[in-house]
């Protein structure tokens, strides 16, 4: 198993944010996390890779817990993060932005690969950041992450903002990721993405994995899409 999360309680202050959580993602498994904004998926993924680590309960990455782990040595050992609204760096261009990542060349993802898979930013490596279009910067954070060389990438809100036609760029570019045999687990808000993309679904309501199932099976339960994505049949 390439992440095992048992019974996780991550805390703000005295805010008691993930009330047991416990998920699993296999090697080269897609796995999604749906629900609605405040119900604790990026304090999830926070606490994933260590900057908000669970005060209980273990995060098993290859075996091995790494719940007391700072993040840089989570990335170190394998783990990526491609976060919430990107944040990648303004100022710099987009072959800095993915050269901050630390790959030498001799890794599995190196520039060349990165720029093979998104073509437009090899045509805009010499553009800083802010000059990007939503979907260019969002493609940035996947390469940037991808420079880490990760076995499992954590992805939190990937097509917040993005339009259609970029959606569909970015589930193409994560169905190439899993057929190169990335595991990656997905935070997000968009059901039909996310059901199109995964093999398996938790959805996550006031701290708590409250129904898990395939995708098809979601989209067929009209009572959880209501009760807690707040979507209609």
């Amino acid at each position: 198993m390439m992440l095992s999360v048992e019974d996780i309680h991550s805390y703000y202050g005295d805010s008691h944010v993930l009330e047991g959580v416990s998920l699993a993602v296999a090697r080269g498994e897609v796995v999604a996390i749906l629900g609605r904004n405040g119900m604790g998926k990026t304090t999830l993924v926070r606490g994933l890779i260590g900057f908000t680590p669970p005060r209980q309960g273990r995060v098993l990455f290859k075996g091995r817990d790494v719940v007391s782990l700072p993040p840089f040595r989570a990335v170190e050992m394998g783990m990526g993060l491609v976060p919430q609204g990107r944040r990648i760096f303004p100022s710099l261009s987009v072959l800095e932005n993915l050269r901050v990542a630390g790959a030498n060349g001799k890794e599995r993802w190196n520039l060349e690969r990165v720029f093979a898979l998104f073509p437009r930013l090899a045509a805009r490596k010499a553009h800083p950041g802010d000059t990007l279009s939503g979907g260019e910067q969002q493609m940035l954070a996947i390469g940037r992450a991808l420079m880490t060389n990760p076995d499992l990438l954590l992805m939190d809100e990937p097509t917040e903002g993005l339009a259609p036609l970029v959606v569909r760029e970015v589930a193409k570019t994560l169905d190439e990721l899993r057929r190169e045999g990335l595991s990656i687990l997905l935070v997000e808000q968009n059901v039909p993405f996310a059901a199109k993309v995964a093999d398996r679904i938790h959805v996550l309501s006031r701290g708590r994995i409250v129904h898990s199932c395939s995708p098809a099976e979601l989209l067929a339960n009209d009572e959880v899409k209501s009760r807690y994505l707040g979507l209609g049949s």
